[in-house]
């Protein structure tokens, strides 16, 4: 009889316990229901509500009709970014990271700036929306900070443009541009005879004596008159337009035109031997500037010191360099706000005179002499200018697009290897939608 009670006590506390679990797992499942687990990337997760808050905003934002995908599609897309996100987040905390309040506050003041109110009216705006929003925007804030910081290190090491690569690139856009130019020539021609030979040698003083006459600045009709006497001995045509690329497929060398009263070289056509002189270039990019290398004290707006306060201590310490209290050296490791360029005694490297506002006091100023103070976009600086070069602005700046493009190119492929890398080297499990 006791056993049969025991054994029926027993069957009631397993019921019990059984009827217990049934009801957590019960609930529990109704809770993954609301917010399941869409992705484990090693010891984290990202769930469902993480997916839908960003699928919500894009909506919210009208970014959905921008992409043409059904919304599972999306969805796939959103969780794709965000085990990324994840990944590169977890490898900042591997390397320590860490953002500092001046950093998210920079960031806010920017924002503040392109929005046009103050940082103060940003704030305002943002808690308008309640405190848990901003304090979501400033951790935002904080993971994109550490994802650039970690992209930035990794690109860094990974990408590498060659001088090699960048010459090559810039050949092929400067050739491509030249092909649109349209030329205004003038050119002597001398025919061959029937013994082709002996002209060929006859010719070669004479095309030299040509050649000198026209650098010398003979006009082009004076500078062989026999050809008056005899059109068969040589002919002259003035002032004609062609095409760069019609003009270089009568000739099998490549023509190099690159300047205004250009005498080319004899030029070995089917018939016999051209002179060119370039009269003009329609389309020719060319276009000179100065540059100047340049060594700075520079003094810059923050948020505790005004524009008014930066000109009056520029103004100060030019003064003092001036009256001999203490030297422009001294000034550039003491006062300048550049800290990378005050460790190199204030040297800015080459900038054109576009880079200041009041440029003209640049343009009067004598080597290793200071300027007056002067004003960029960046804040108020005295400068002592080292040296000056000539730049053909269109070549440098064609050059800077090839290395932009090469670049652009170069980490676009590296960071898409990167994430694979990480990827290949984590866990992550991923449940379906």
């Amino acid at each position: 009889m006791y056993n049969q009670k025991r054994k029926m006590m027993i069957k009631s506390w397993i019921f019990i316990i059984i009827c217990y679990f049934s009801s957590i797992f019960d609930v529990f499942a109704q809770d993954l229901k609301i917010d399941d687990i869409k992705a484990i990337i090693n010891d984290e997760i990202i769930l469902n509500s993480d997916v839908d808050n960003v699928f919500m905003m894009m909506k919210k934002n009208n970014q959905t009709f921008m992409i043409p995908f059904r919304t599972n599609v999306l969805k796939e897309k959103i969780l794709d970014n965000l085990i990324v996100e994840t990944l590169i987040l977890q490898q900042a905390n591997r390397m320590n990271i860490v953002i500092t309040k001046k950093q998210i506050d920079d960031v806010m003041q920017n924002i503040a700036l392109q929005q046009n109110i103050s940082i103060k009216e940003l704030k305002k705006n943002l808690m308008i929306n309640g405190y848990h929003n901003y304090i979501n925007y400033l951790n935002n804030i904080e993971k994109l900070l550490k994802i650039k910081i970690v992209e930035n290190y990794e690109l860094h090491k990974r990408v590498h443009v060659s001088d090699q690569e960048i010459n090559f690139l810039f050949k092929k856009i400067i050739n491509k541009n030249e092909k649109l130019k349209r030329i205004n020539l003038s050119y002597i021609f001398l025919p061959f005879s029937k013994n082709r030979l002996h002209i060929i040698n006859n010719k070669k003083m004479l095309l030299e004596k040509i050649i000198n006459n026209l650098k010398q600045g003979v006009r082009i009709e004076e500078s062989y008159p026999e050809y008056k006497k005899n059109n068969k001995i040589a002919f002259v045509k003035k002032n004609f337009w062609i095409r760069f690329i019609d003009l270089q497929k009568n000739f099998s060398q490549p023509l190099n035109i690159v300047k205004l009263n250009q005498i080319l070289d004899p030029i070995l056509g089917k018939d016999g031997f051209y002179i060119f002189k370039i009269n003009d270039i329609v389309n020719n990019k060319e276009n000179i500037r100065t540059d100047f290398y340049v060594q700075h004290c520079l003094i810059k707006p923050s948020l505790i010191l005004s524009d008014l306060e930066v000109k009056d201590i520029i103004f100060s310490i030019y003064n003092n360099i001036q009256s001999g209290v203490y030297s422009f050296d001294y000034a550039v490791k003491n006062f300048s706000h550049d800290v990378n360029s005050s460790n190199r005694q204030g040297n800015l490297g080459w900038v054109s005179k576009n880079f200041f506002k009041n440029y003209e006091n640049i343009e009067l100023l004598k080597k290793n002499k200071i300027s007056k103070p002067i004003q960029s976009n960046i804040g108020w600086h005295i400068i002592k200018l080292l040296k000056i070069r000539q730049v053909d602005e269109y070549y440098s700046v064609t050059k800077r697009k090839a290395y932009n493009l090469i670049l652009k190119q170069k980490i676009f492929l590296e960071k898409q290897r990167w994430i694979e890398d990480l990827k290949k080297f984590s866990y992550i499990k991923i449940i379906g939608f």
